[in-house]
């Protein structure tokens, strides 16, 4: 017999090696982080630029981060250069880009060993010659290419940030600055990945990724309250938001030293996880036990039930997860309130003439300012997920099982879809709630940001709508890709068509241009349509389509 070759592209993207197989497997996970990284840098740069267009204004905004509340600077950190893009994305949204990379890395590091070990599917490939340090290494490999792939598309968004919405002098990001923050940002996620991936053969999945996230957000907490509370100096000190405090790229400070620990620390931990998988037998592991799901939604009453029962948990984390930043900045609105008063009357001018229907001091004005349009892009994700977890009983084979009951396609398709729509229900009103609490905290009005939050689920529903029709019509394997796709062009139409003055029909083209200022109470009864529209023809033309091909094409 002759041994067939396998062709080099396989070898690196498909099912030709442990290494081609895992990059495949993580494609849609890449393009949601990628595109949360890019999206929140362009939009934050369109922001800066739009809003505190002159020098007066930024006078303004510096003073403002340097007079915040002791309580609020030890979670945004230390302003430095705030009157500048760089530096006022680096002071607002640092943060933001470190968690979103390291809870990539923590969930991914965590269960790219354990969890397949404790299923039983790593079994049979430790048995091959590959070997289990190989097949640790070659996984591992996959997630530091996914790593280095996101942190160069977050560089050259905070490049073209600094190009497209630079208006003063000091406000262009040289290539240099954006390496750099990409690199620091990369290196703190890996490092807080390694926590988990070196815990994960000891404690299973679960246990490896609470105690590295617990790391990563007590590490950066110490850190940043330190300076007021010296009792947390000794701790911090050991934390690697600490060694990397003024490695402050995209704001024109440079401590390149400070990433060499973080590297260390992280190349330390990573080794041991792979000799721990290598030494260990698979899935042995002292896991913790995670509360499990209440009775009435563990999805065994029917197919609608058993399609929400399986979709609630990351419905739950996704609403969380936005809902806390949410009420995060509805409660600050108060404090910010207090010192917007204190703005120069051409700043204030500038607010009005940007934002002419809304008052800022509310909570449901800054959130309008600062949130829906994160919003949009993170709801639209959150469906992406869901539209995926639908489509895995088709690319996982269940589907073939599931036929083989009096249940037939069409009713499989718009039953899945009903449960995903009904997740995305929990998520919104999980949001809702939050950014209300806020608000009530702010002194502000809660019920409009809360009836405003509903816009953002209608817009995830429109979004699992086309994703819905695509896995119908063409296959289920492409449909949460192409979700991911359309919420990242809609959200580069809607926030670059304007800065860049294109002709008004193609910012038309985005759905999210329709929606109005919901936060404020401003509705768009049209694209409220069109949005549920979207969701019950995707959902039909989805059914449908499953009913017109094959099963698993």
């Amino acid at each position: 017999m002759t041994a067939r070759s396998v062709p080099l592209w396989s070898r690196v993207y498909g099912f030709g090696s442990v290494y081609a197989k895992t990059l495949r497997d993580s494609r849609l996970t890449f393009v949601i982080i990628a595109g949360l990284l890019g999206g929140i840098m362009f939009a934050a740069g369109s922001g800066v630029g739009s809003v505190y267009a002159t020098p007066e204004s930024r006078r303004d905004m510096a003073r403002l981060a340097t007079d915040l509340p002791t309580a609020l600077v030890g979670l945004t950190g230390n302003p430095v250069n705030v009157g500048t893009i760089g530096g006022y994305m680096t002071w607002k949204y640092g943060p933001v880009f470190a968690w979103v990379a390291s809870l990539w890395s923590i969930v991914a590091l965590s269960a790219t060993l354990a969890a397949e070990a404790r299923r039983g599917s790593l079994e049979f490939v430790a048995t091959t010659p590959l070997g289990r340090r190989r097949l640790a290494l070659e996984k591992l490999a996959a997630h530091l290419t996914l790593m280095a792939g996101a942190m160069a598309i977050l560089g050259l968004a905070a490049w073209g940030a600094g190009a497209a919405f630079g208006t003063l002098p000091g406000d262009p990001i040289p290539p240099q600055a954006a390496i750099g923050f990409a690199l620091g940002v990369g290196l703190i996620a890996l490092a807080s990945g390694s926590v988990a991936f070196a815990l994960a053969p000891f404690l299973g999945r679960a246990g490896a990724a609470g105690v590295a996230g617990f790391v990563l957000f007590a590490g950066y907490l110490l850190s940043g309250y330190q300076a007021s509370v010296p009792a947390f100096a000794a701790i911090a000190h050991l934390t690697w938001f600490s060694w990397t405090a003024n490695h402050l790229p995209l704001a024109g400070r440079y401590d390149w030293g400070s990433l060499l620990p973080v590297a260390g620390v992280a190349a330390a931990l990573l080794a041991v996880g792979v000799e721990a998988f290598a030494r260990r037998d698979l899935g042995a592991s002292s896991s913790f036990r995670a509360p499990g799901l209440p009775r009435a939604v563990l999805g065994l009453r029917g197919p609608v039930g058993r399609a929400f029962g399986e979709r609630l948990p990351a419905s739950l984390a996704w609403g969380l997860g936005l809902g806390i930043f949410g009420l995060a900045i509805a409660a600050a609105s108060r404090s910010l309130a207090i010192e917007f008063h204190k703005l120069s009357p051409s700043t204030i001018d500038v607010f009005r003439s940007v934002l002419p229907n809304f008052d800022i001091t509310s909570a449901g004005g800054f959130l309008q300012l600062v949130f829906v349009q994160l919003g949009f892009i993170v709801v639209g994700f959150a469906a992406a997920t869901l539209v995926a977890g639908w489509a895995s009983d088709e690319t996982s084979g269940r589907l073939e099982m599931l036929l083989s009951t009096p249940l037939a396609r069409m009713p499989w398709a718009m039953s899945g879809g009903l449960g995903a729509y009904l997740a995305i229900a929990v998520m919104t009103i999980v949001l809702a709630l939050s950014v209300g609490i806020g608000a009530l905290l702010a002194g502000s009005d809660a019920v409009t940001p809360m009836a405003g939050s509903v816009t953002l689920g209608l817009y995830a529903a429109a979004v699992a709508g086309v994703g819905f029709a695509i896995g119908g019509l063409v296959r289920t394997s492409i449909a949460a890709e192409m979700v991911a796709v359309v919420v990242t062009l809609t959200f580069l139409v809607d926030l670059l068509a304007p800065a860049l003055k294109v002709p008004d029909w193609v910012h038309q083209l985005a759905l999210t241009a329709h929606l109005g200022q919901p936060m404020v109470g401003v509705w768009d009864l049209g694209g409220i349509a069109a949005c549920l529209l979207l969701a019950a023809a995707g959902l039909a033309l989805g059914g449908w389509g499953m009913q017109r091909r094959d099963v698993a094409r």
